[in-house]
Parts: C-alpha cells; sequence; structure tokens
C-alpha cells in the first residue's frame, strides 16, 4: 500500500502546482509584495530600537517628529500590501478552483452509468463542490512558502545584526521547529482525507433521505433515518474535530519550542544591559524582533497543515478526473438513420453473473418493438445496449453495417431518443425542458413538439406558459404532465430511433390514456423500442420480443406468440387474471 501511494502521490503537488502556471504573472506580481512585506518586520524592529535609544535616551527631538510618522506610514505601507496581495492570490485560487470544477464535472459526466448507480448523489456533489474548495488552500501554500521564510530570513538577519551572541543563543532551537512541522503535516493530511471522506458519507445520507421523505413519512421511517444520520453525524463531527485538531495543534507547539530561545536570550540579554555591554533599546528591539519570528515560524506549521489538506483533497479529484470511463467513445463514425439493426450473438455481464445470453433478432426501420418479460428478465439492461450506456461483453449490435461502437458516442445519441419511467425535468423553466439535447431548436419546433405530444393545452395553462419555472410548478404537475413534457422533448429531437422505457407505468389510468395518445403521434415515422409493463399497450407491435432470465425466447407479433401458448401467453393469463 505505500508503495502504491507513492507512485500516486509523489507526483500529486507537482499537478496541483501545474494548474497555477497559466496565472504566473499575477503569483509573481504577489511574490514582489510578499517581499516588500517581509521586509516590513524588519524596519519596524530598526525603528523601535531608534525610538528607545536615540529618541527616548538621547532626548532627540527632530528623530521623535521622523519617526512618528514613519510608523504610521509603515503601518499603512503594509495594509496595502496585504490587501493587494491577498486579492491577486484569491482570484487565482478561485480561478483555478472553478476550471477544476469544471473538469471534474465534465469527468462525472464521461463516467459510465454504472459507475454513478455504485456512488450516492450526495457524495459525488461533495466531491465536486468540497474537495475542490479546499484546493484553493494550495495557493496560499505556493505564496506563503515564499513569505514566511523571506520573513524569517529578514528577521534572522536583523536579530544577527543587532547582537550575533544573543542571536546565536536564541536561535539554537532553529532546527527543531522543523519535526513539530512535517510530523503533524503528515496528520494533518490524513485527517483531512477522512473528514472529506465523512462529509462525502454524510452528504449521501442526507441526500436519500430528503429524496425519499415521502416515502420515510409513510412509513413512519422518521426515527430509523434519524437515528442513521446521528451516526454519521457524529461520525463526521469526530474526524472533522481530528482535522482540526492536527491543524491548529502545530502553532502552539512550534511557539513553545521558539519561547525556549528567548527565555534563554532574555536571560542572557539582561546580564548584558547589567552589566552595560549592551543598550536598552539594543536587547528591546532583539527582543522585538524575536517576538516577530512567532508568526512566521507559526504560519509555516499551519500552511502545512493547510497544503496537506489541499493535497488530501487532490487525491480524490485528480483520481476522479483519472477514473476511465467503463465505455469508451472511440468511435469515428457518424451516425445515420439506420434502415435495420441487428443484434447478433449479444450477451452482457456486470461481473457477477450474466444478464443477457446469446440474443439474436432484427429490426427494420419504422418498426414497432415491444420488449417483455418478467421483473430481472433484462429489459431494461438490452435497452441500455441498444442506447450504448454500455457494451455488450460478447457479440455485437449493428446499425445497418457498421457495430455500434464504430459510431461517435454524441451522432449515436443524436439518433436516438428515450422517455425513461421516471420523468425528470431540470430546474429551468418548461421551454428550457423541452430544448435539453436540442438547444438550437426554433420556437415553431418547440409548439409542435408539445402539440403532437398533447401538452401545448396545460403548458399555456401555467401562470407563464412555456417560461413557467418547473422548480415553483413541477410538483404541482402531474404525473402525465410531467411525462408528455419528456415525450415533447423527445419528439423535438427528430431522431429516428424512439426509446421507451416503461414510460406509462407509473401513471393512472386517465393519465395512461393520454400518454398514449401523444406516444402514438412521437411513434409515427420512427424505430421504436417500448418497454412496456402492461401487454395489453404491445399487441399492435410489429416485433415482441419475450425475454425470461436474461434470454430471448420467443419473438413474433402478439397473434403468433398466443398461438405459441408459451412465455408470452403465459404473461398475458397473469395479466388478465
Amino acid at each position: 500500500m505505500r508503495a502504491r501511494e507513492r507512485t500516486v502521490i509523489g507526483p500529486l503537488p507537482r499537478r496541483v502546482l501545474a494548474r497555477f502556471r497559466p496565472h504566473r504573472a499575477a503569483l509573481a506580481t504577489a511574490t514582489v509584495l510578499v517581499f516588500v512585506a517581509s521586509a516590513l518586520p524588519s524596519v519596524l524592529v530598526f525603528l523601535i530600537q531608534r525610538v528607545l535609544d536615540d529618541v527616548l535616551i538621547e532626548k532627540d527631538a527632530t528623530a521623535l517628529a521622523l519617526l512618528a510618522p514613519g510608523i504610521v506610514g509603515l503601518y499603512a505601507l503594509n495594509g496595502a500590501v496585504t490587501v493587494a496581495r491577498g486579492l491577486l492570490t484569491r482570484s487565482v485560487a478561485w480561478r483555478v478552483v472553478t476550471d477544476l470544477r469544471a473538469e471534474l464535472h465534465a469527468a462525472l459526466l464521461r463516467l459510465d452509468v454504472g459507475w454513478h448507480q455504485r456512488t450516492p448523489v450526495g457524495e459525488r456533489a461533495s466531491r465536486a463542490l468540497s474537495d475542490v474548495n479546499n484546493l484553493q488552500y494550495a495557493v496560499s501554500g505556493v505564496v506563503t512558502a515564499v513569505q514566511k521564510p523571506v520573513t524569517l530570513v529578514g528577521l534572522v538577519a536583523t536579530a544577527f545584526w543587532l547582537n550575533p551572541q544573543l542571536a546565536g543563543v536564541a536561535l539554537f532551537v532553529l532546527p527543531f521547529v522543523a519535526l513539530p512541522i512535517h510530523h503533524f503535516g503528515q496528520w494533518s493530511r490524513r485527517s483531512a482525507r477522512e473528514a472529506l471522506d465523512a462529509s462525502a458519507r454524510l452528504a449521501g445520507n442526507l441526500h436519500q433521505t430528503l429524496s425519499g421523505v415521502r416515502v420515510v413519512q409513510l412509513s413512519g421511517g422518521e426515527g430509523e433515518r434519524q437515528a442513521a444520520f446521528d451516526t454519521q453525524n457524529e461520525a463526521h463531527h469526530r474526524s472533522q474535530l481530528t482535522a482540526i485538531t492536527a491543524q491548529l495543534l502545530p502553532g502552539p507547539v512550534v511557539e513553545f519550542i521558539a519561547a525556549l530561545g528567548v527565555g534563554a536570550a532574555i536571560w542572557v540579554g539582561g546580564k548584558q544591559v547589567f552589566e552595560g555591554s549592551v543598550q536598552p533599546g539594543e536587547l528591546i528591539g532583539f527582543l522585538v524582533a524575536l517576538g516577530l519570528m512567532n508568526e512566521p515560524l507559526k504560519g509555516l506549521a499551519l500552511i502545512n497543515s493547510l497544503v496537506q489538506r489541499a493535497l488530501a483533497s487532490a487525491e480524490s479529484v485528480f483520481g476522479l478526473i483519472d477514473t476511465p470511463p467503463a465505455l469508451a467513445d472511440t468511435g469515428t463514425i457518424a451516425a445515420g438513420a439506420p434502415s435495420r439493426i441487428t443484434l447478433r450473438s449479444v450477451s452482457f455481464d456486470y461481473g457477477e453473473g450474466g444478464v443477457l445470453h446469446d440474443l439474436n433478432f432484427t429490426v427494420e426501420a419504422g418498426q414497432r418493438v415491444a420488449i417483455v418479460g418478467a421483473s430481472g428478465a433484462g429489459k431494461s439492461t438490452l435497452l441500455s445496449l441498444l442506447t450504448r450506456l454500455r457494451d455488450p461483453t460478447a457479440g455485437a449490435i449493428r446499425w445497418d453495417d457498421q457495430d455500434l461502437r464504430s459510431f461517435t458516442l454524441t451522432s449515436l445519441r443524436g439518433r436516438i431518443a428515450t422517455v425513461t419511467q421516471e420523468p425528470f425535468l431540470f430546474d429551468e423553466t418548461v421551454a428550457a425542458n423541452l430544448r435539453f439535447g436540442s438547444p438550437g431548436a426554433t420556437e415553431e419546433a418547440v409548439l409542435t413538439a408539445a402539440t403532437v405530444a398533447d401538452a401545448d393545452g396545460f403548458i399555456r395553462a401555467l401562470p407563464a406558459g412555456y417560461e413557467t419555472r418547473v422548480d415553483e410548478l413541477g410538483m404541482r404537475l402531474s404525473g402525465g404532465q410531467r411525462q408528455r413534457l419528456c415525450i415533447a422533448r423527445a419528439v423535438l429531437r427528430n431522431a429516428p430511433v424512439l426509446v421507451l422505457d416503461e414510460a406509462t407505468s407509473n401513471l393512472d389510468s386517465e393519465s395512461e390514456a393520454a400518454v398514449n395518445t401523444a406516444l402514438e403521434r412521437a411513434m409515427q415515422g420512427r424505430t421504436t423500442f417500448v418497454v412496456a409493463h402492461r401487454l395489453s399497450s404491445v399487441r399492435s407491435a410489429d416485433l415482441i420480443l419475450v425475454l425470461r432470465e436474461g434470454r430471448l425466447v420467443e419473438q413474433g407479433r402478439h397473434g403468433e406468440l398466443m398461438v405459441l401458448d408459451g412465455e408470452y401467453a403465459r404473461l398475458q393469463r397473469l395479466q388478465v387474471g
């Protein structure tokens, strides 16, 4: 495991830093401002020494008149530099985060349906939001990695300039500071990874509960879901507390080690003042320099923790980006309207036993094909192969004379319109939902598609007609209305192949009748694959495929299959009692 981590994690910091290369100019400017800010503490030390020795002891009124505005100006300059540097680094940070989130979103869309089914929605969203946001700390690491050491070097040089002997006494502890910084950095990375995983699991739990809140309430399962949430919430609390501890603890430890050197310097320096070999202002200035070192020392420890936290997120983010989709888009041919679709010896296996076995059939252009069978027979899996959400593990699906895999995914799916069992609508206007997948569709085409789907009437009755947002009225629309919007969206694509995956299974009889009328219009002139739970709706199909336990046991028209008195006839008798 450790060897694997070295190969994966080794180049990770370089990969993160590579994201900032396009912003070299802004970061270079920020670095210049860092050097300016790093010099200001040393200047402040010299001013304090002058105040004590030249002004207060020597009573130099001219120096006093100059020092007061000098100190005010110094703090004003420090404030301006801090704001300018902060704006530059934050703008770069959020630009990188925004671009990386877009890349991660594109990667998630490329991953196959099976991966998405195995990974909870809440967890996926957490990776795209929380994990990516943590990478902004890498910017702080880049800039602070320059500022803190430069500031520290300047103050060390100032300390040696003021009193080399005291500097040697005070700074002998510096090498020991690296030990806790390194140790706590490793702990911070591990704890940050665990905290991010806990956040993703908690988000997944919450999404499941809220998505199924109706089932939860109807089942009286509030207590059960609350108990499950409480368990993960407490685990999340513990992991976050550990991560924060790992982030906060290095600073005080480093501060304590540095205090040992400061204590020694006070002891030795105080004796030198008593002996008269050192002026009070020199000792005070020296101690101020040591005190100002405290901040960059703690900052080095803190920034190391933040960078480790960013790298922990980067492991997750780049891991997802690098995940190869199970379905490779290697096609080079643009798909056209098929005159024939043929399956030859097609089988599919999820890896846990075969789902489809040796399927063979041919569909001519314009035919209506019904796919029937008991639950778990493989009907939806067959549709996922036809739409190339998955590829066969054996055999081939041919679109005329071409293997389905030889087409580009974009062109192939552009030739297929799908209406699924669950009508899904986006948080957009009705018109935008209809145009999804057909962004260039004209208003006339939208109206025509809605009319074909028998949806134009109820759409116009909505408060803002086609510009009504679905998020406001989506729950007020009936299941049949939502499904007709999805049918209109499929019609608008004007694809030669139409796939209907139990498109009426969740509707009542009245809604089903209206939707079936819309589907009848939508199927005109298209090669149509229909999975239907009510066998009465497939009697007019040109070809009925009967699946049982993943095998094609019968195929033909309704009358032919009833004469066979086999599986299809058995299913018909079951439905009519």
